[in-house]
């Protein structure tokens, strides 16, 4: 039987109604907090084993809500924490987009490999580098707990990261700004021998153009 893995975006925070770029560590805010209830009563259903979460607070605030309702602690994993933006931390994405539009834009033309490896200033870390931090997290839980349904509270760019690499999208253009909503998340089952996307949830894929 597969290790199962529900990677899961965190609820609203005050960082994404400020339109941050990752910003100092902000909390939920009271719609977060509604939509990880709401989460936590969709996957009722499921019988989760394990509860991870990022380091930062609205991870953990996340994780938390479906942990209550599960009667499950919460572990820490800081390597599932959102990709690092280097000099571009705490400036405004309106910002960032007005002052490189032009790099933007040749980032939606580029191939799935090239986009992987892009960086907007060479400080932050393409997604390639977030899945060499990441992708070790499947293979030490799966060991460990295998046969197991493991939930992780994580971030929008290991999201895509990870649907970048497992080649659910042939090209980022197919995940316009905005569309990894808040307490999406992902499927994806580990064998001996394959780690796959199996369902998605709360994301919006689009045709690329």
């Amino acid at each position: 039987m597969p290790t199962t893995f529900y990677i899961v975006r965190h609820g609203q925070s005050e960082g994404n109604v400020n339109g941050d770029i990752m910003g100092a560590n902000p909390p939920l805010t009271q719609i977060g907090l509604e939509q990880a209830q709401a989460l936590a009563k969709l996957l009722k259903p499921i019988k989760i084993d394990q509860i991870f979460a990022s380091d930062l607070t609205r991870a953990k605030q996340t994780a938390q809500v479906i942990a209550k309702s599960k009667n499950l602690k919460v572990t820490e994993y800081s390597q599932i924490r959102e990709r690092f933006f280097g000099s571009l931390d705490g400036q405004k994405d309106a910002e960032v987009f007005a002052k490189y539009q032009k790099q933007v834009e040749e980032f939606r033309e580029k191939s799935l490999i090239d986009q992987m490896n892009w960086k907007i200033v060479e400080d932050m870390e393409s997604l390639n580098e977030v899945i060499r931090r990441i992708l070790p997290f499947f293979n030490e839980v799966a060991k460990i707990d295998k046969n197991q349904t493991i939930l992780a509270v994580t971030h929008a760019n290991v999201i895509m990261s990870l649907l970048g690499h497992f080649g659910f999208i042939n090209s980022f253009r197919e995940l316009p700004y905005g569309c990894i909503q808040n307490t999406s998340y992902i499927k994806i089952e580990k064998t001996k021998n394959s780690i796959k996307i199996i369902e998605t949830f709360g994301i919006n894929k689009v045709e690329a153009k």
